[in-house]
């Protein structure tokens, strides 16, 4: 997953929840009979007793705008034919607006089978009755949620019911500039407190020590660290401006404004954290496995590593971004599709998927992978996965972000307070979540 601009970045963390930062639309009334608002659709059961008995036509959907990307699923999706040869799969690339176009079809009655399914679509489709419970059919034909990391899960249950399998993830992790942490005798912090004195012995020149971006993808990794939460438990009420919040705040703050030892990316000619990390502008940053590809490709002669977010005053937190694929309530063929499902989150394409460097995989039986052993930056990330919080806050989750991003600017640029800037954002919050 590569993120040439800080833009892009955004879109990630969206799709890993992060790929897809769009806003929910209002959607038709378009349901079919036998779907019902928290699950439904055909039965799962059906003639075939084998899986290779099971046949039929399925459309798969997923986002496309990144080569590398479809031409995996390309892959992927031919792999599983020669497999299935019973099964035929025709492969739907949308380029952009995916989530709003996935929503036309199923106002239309006309969506894919199978599909992509980020959390933004999943909080608008699975209340109301457009995607297929996978439980069933994960009976049927043996796939047990054992098999997947297990806060990979979370995003996709809904009422008691499993409406997606995890296909990838990404996890937040700090990387650090190999060469500035040697020449300045450090090692690898453990303690927030540790980071917080390496970035301010780091900061010499015009290379600031770290660079923390006026964005919650990031921010709210501390907010979870320090205790705090996002919304209520039952999910209607704003809450991130209690105690907890406002303490991590501040901390998150006091790097730039107390100890000047981080600045904005665009205040150090840079369109994003990863950019400023690659042109050596900041020692160390906050960011995903997307950072690696972009490393690589952009500013190979960096030497880097990466160690995991240190625990907070309450627990150790990172911020989970995942996608799933899912079925359609109403596909006509919910055995093929969730074959398709069942291949596409399988160890054999899951191992692809890692060796590819595109993403992580959602499988625990990969943990131990020979990968692993040459790629110590990307097992930091993938073991990152225990701690972390899925970044997703239900249908109004877009306006919740927006609140979160104005009260984070405001406060880094120095015009309010952490607690002023968070009340503020939780009313703004509370209006979008009564809507």
């Amino acid at each position: 997953m590569v993120s040439p601009t800080w833009n892009a970045v955004k879109e990630v963390d969206t799709m890993f929840a992060s790929r897809s930062a769009l806003a929910l639309g209002l959607v038709g009334a378009v349901v079919l009979a036998a779907c019902t608002p928290g699950g439904g659709g055909p039965a799962p059961g059906g003639a075939a007793s084998s899986e290779q008995d099971v046949s039929g036509e399925i459309r798969a959907a997923n986002w496309g705008g990144n080569p590398t990307e479809n031409n995996l699923v390309k892959k992927y999706i031919d792999d599983f034919m020669v497999k299935y040869p019973k099964i035929k799969v025709t492969q739907e690339q949308i380029p952009d607006q995916f989530e709003d176009k996935i929503k036309t079809q199923m106002t239309a009655g006309s969506e894919p089978d199978a599909m992509y399914v980020s959390t933004k679509l999943m909080n608008f489709a699975a209340p109301a009755g457009r995607l297929l419970d996978l439980g069933p059919l994960m009976n049927k034909w043996g796939v047990k949620r054992d098999e997947y990391v297990q806060s990979l899960l979370t995003p996709w249950e809904y009422s008691g019911k499993l409406y997606g399998l995890p296909k990838d993830f990404g996890s937040l992790a700090i990387f650090y500039n190999k060469k500035m942490f040697a020449a300045a005798g450090l090692q690898p912090p453990k303690t927030w407190d540790e980071v917080r004195s390496h970035a301010k012995t780091l900061t010499k020149g015009d290379v600031k020590g770290i660079s923390l971006a006026d964005d919650s993808a990031r921010w709210n990794a501390f907010l979870f660290a320090w205790g705090g939460k996002v919304l209520s438990e039952d999910g209607k009420t704003a809450v991130f401006n209690d105690k907890a919040a406002v303490d991590s705040a501040t901390f998150y703050a006091s790097f730039q404004l107390q100890d000047k030892s981080s600045d904005l990316p665009k205040n150090l000619g840079a369109t994003w954290p990863g950019d400023a990390f690659g042109k050596q502008k900041a020692a160390m940053v906050i960011e995903g496995g997307w950072l690696i590809p972009y490393l690589k490709e952009t500013y190979p002669a960096v030497e880097y590593g990466t160690f995991a977010l240190p625990p907070g005053p309450a627990k150790q937190a990172t911020l989970l971004f995942t996608n799933a694929w899912g079925c359609a309530a109403k596909t006509k063929n919910a055995d093929a599709c969730f074959l398709f499902v069942k291949f596409m989150t399988g160890k054999d394409v899951q191992k692809q998927v890692l060796e590819s460097g595109f993403a992580l995989p959602a499988r625990k039986d990969l943990a131990n992978d020979p990968f692993f052993q040459s790629h110590a930056n990307e097992k930091v990330l993938f073991d990152s996965a225990t701690f972390a919080v899925p970044w997703t806050f239900g249908p109004h989750e877009a306006k919740v972000q927006e609140a979160m991003n104005n009260a984070l600017g405001a406060i880094l640029l120095g015009k309010s307070t952490p607690k002023e800037a968070l009340d503020k954002a939780v009313a703004e919050a509370n209006t979008a979540l009564k809507q």
